[in-house]
């Protein structure tokens, strides 16, 4: 019996000390949503097309959904960062198209985030 409330106290203070350091410091914040939007090419979502960008010198991806929508998430670091500016890119790295549209990037101008912003792909010129 001693020792099963000594194993209670033991537990009930250990925890104690977790909130008491959690209160201190606050919750874990690990980031959040940066950028969603749809991948779109004459008006259409384009499924499965990489989705990057590149801040704080590491590279951001996610693959579009069926209907072109992506959203990419980052660490609280990256979104700061994010704040003043970014290049945004979508590329059909994988040939789903048949090759009917080509890398696109734009400039994402500086502003809170998240932002949204939908990417309309380029077509190859031609005469290339």
């Amino acid at each position: 019996m001693k020792k099963s409330l000594l194993r209670l106290l033991r537990g009930a203070l250990g925890a104690g000390g977790t909130f008491l350091i959690a209160c201190a410091y606050g919750p874990y914040d690990d980031g959040g949503s940066l950028v969603s939007g749809r991948v779109l090419h004459d008006g259409a979502g384009l499924a499965e097309l990489n989705v990057c960008t590149r801040i704080l010198d590491a590279d951001h991806c996610v693959r579009s959904g069926a209907d072109g929508a992506y959203a990419l998430e980052a660490p609280q670091a990256v979104l700061d960062a994010a704040a003043a500016g970014f290049t945004l890119c979508a590329q059909d790295d994988l040939g789903v198209t048949g090759g009917a549209v080509i890398r696109t990037c734009t400039v994402v101008p500086a502003g809170p985030v998240p932002f949204t912003v939908n990417l309309d792909m380029d077509e190859p010129d031609p005469e290339l």
